[in-house]
């Protein structure tokens, strides 16, 4: 990779890591005056944005995907039918804990 391609990627995270900084505060400010069921809304949006912040840069966990899958299938509920995506949600942690386990155990091996 050429000076120029690493300055113009290095660049281009830098705006997107700018842009999600910047949708994570105005989500904040946003919640004031919204109804209370889009905070958790608005909180599975940043993670999204985060992983996909974190995948363009290289980072990018299987496993942690396949945890936050439930929540997408299910995230427009989170009006409709609340306590389907409360337990979405639920499935979610359950499946990332599975996850942390796994690799505490494996790291001290």
């Amino acid at each position: 990779m050429t000076n120029t391609e690493k300055k113009s990627l290095e660049e281009g995270l830098q705006n997107r890591l700018l842009d999600y900084v910047s949708y994570v505060l105005t989500s904040a400010r946003g919640l004031y005056k919204e109804p209370h069921s889009y905070g958790p809304m608005r909180m599975v949006d940043s993670l999204e944005k985060a992983l996909f912040l974190l995948r363009d840069m290289g980072i990018k966990d299987d496993a942690i995907e396949e945890s936050v899958a439930v929540i997408r299938e299910n995230r427009w509920r989170v009006t409709s039918d609340p306590e389907a995506f409360a337990q979405a949600l639920d499935d979610a942690i359950l499946r990332l804990v599975k996850v942390t386990l796994k690799e505490s155990s494996t790291s001290h091996e």
